[in-house]
């Protein structure tokens, strides 16, 4: 835990360093042009822009602590940071959790009957189909719906994560609306992420079914399912669960191609839209929740192989 919480501190520190190094001047953003003076002194002041780099950083950390993120320069000018998050990070957390649940689950499925049925028909197929969507770029097979459904089926809502108007519908149509706009944006993501959950774990499994003790398991004559669940499972989900918690560390930046393609408004929407409008302390904020969560989920994962295999603490 003393290791997960320096590297949050530091990360913080990058996260305040990095913004104030990037290319642009975000004073052309918060203060109009050809403002007087006087306004310009205002502006800078209750932004904290006229202060030393150092008190800034204080400043920042403070407002952390507080559970105060900062207002938007840009997107939303004035808003209070938090109030503008929450709803992108549902979105997100709508899509990429539940596309990612899926995906873990599916492909795993997938990867042990390749493995297993090495060499035979379904290991084939099952490869073939893991290789063309573990290389086709995600911005492409999501356009490719995208047109696809546009062309076929043209009733069918392709862009949002919601219809504009979602809030006075009642509870069931509500949900239903939800779950039309999320398919479409959900099936491409899943796609794309199965493929590689599949092929972790397939390559995986198969190294551990060269294993001496997978021989004399077999030897001895144990049923195959035995074999499989018993022996070769949980020693072929130690490169699995690292690969998983890096996916769940993600969840909370969502898919930005994904996102932009059907215009769902999720954090990686956000983000994109953020970084085009050089909102700074949005953008910190965002690359904050994510980078806090890759940590978080790493942490889970290694605590997670201590317990699958003991050699992991020597």
């Amino acid at each position: 835990m003393v290791y997960v919480a320096i590297t949050v501190f530091l990360i913080l520190t990058f996260n305040f360093i990095l913004f104030r190094a990037m290319p642009g001047d975000v004073t052309r953003i918060v203060i109009p042009k050809g403002a007087a003076p006087e306004t310009f002194d205002r502006l800078s002041h209750y932004y904290g822009l006229d202060q030393p780099k150092p008190v800034q950083y204080l400043i920042y950390l403070k407002q952390l602590f507080t559970g105060h993120l900062g207002e938007s320069i840009d997107f939303r000018k004035g808003s209070s940071v938090e109030s503008i998050l929450g709803p992108f990070l549902l979105n997100t957390l709508i899509l990429v959790g539940i596309g990612t649940v899926i995906s873990i689950m599916v492909g795993m499925w997938l990867g042990r009957i390749t493995a297993w049925k090495r060499g035979k028909i379904e290991d084939r197929l099952g490869s073939a189909f893991f290789l063309v969507f573990y290389c086709m770029p995600t911005f492409l097979f999501a356009l490719l719906m995208l047109t696809m459904v546009a062309r076929y089926a043209p009733n069918w809502p392709i862009q949002g994560a919601y219809s504009e108007t979602h809030y006075s519908m009642d509870l069931p149509t509500r949900i239903l609306d939800r779950i039309q706009h999320t398919l479409l944006p959900l099936f491409a993501l899943v796609i794309e992420t199965i493929a590689t959950f599949s092929i972790i774990t397939r390559s995986s499994l198969i190294d551990v079914m060269t294993e001496e003790y997978m021989v004399t398991a077999v030897a001895k004559g144990l049923p195959a399912r035995d074999i499989l669940h018993k022996h070769a499972m949980p020693n072929a989900m130690l490169p699995v669960v690292t690969v998983v918690a890096m996916n769940v560390g993600w969840i909370m930046s969502g898919s930005i191609m994904i996102e932009m393609i059907f215009s769902y408004q999720g954090l990686g929407y956000l983000t994109y839209y953020a970084v085009t409008g050089l909102d700074y302390p949005l953008l910190q904020a965002a690359f904050m929740l994510e980078a806090i969560a890759v940590v978080i989920a790493n942490f889970i994962a290694d605590s997670m192989l201590f317990m699958l295999d003991p050699r992991v603490k020597v």
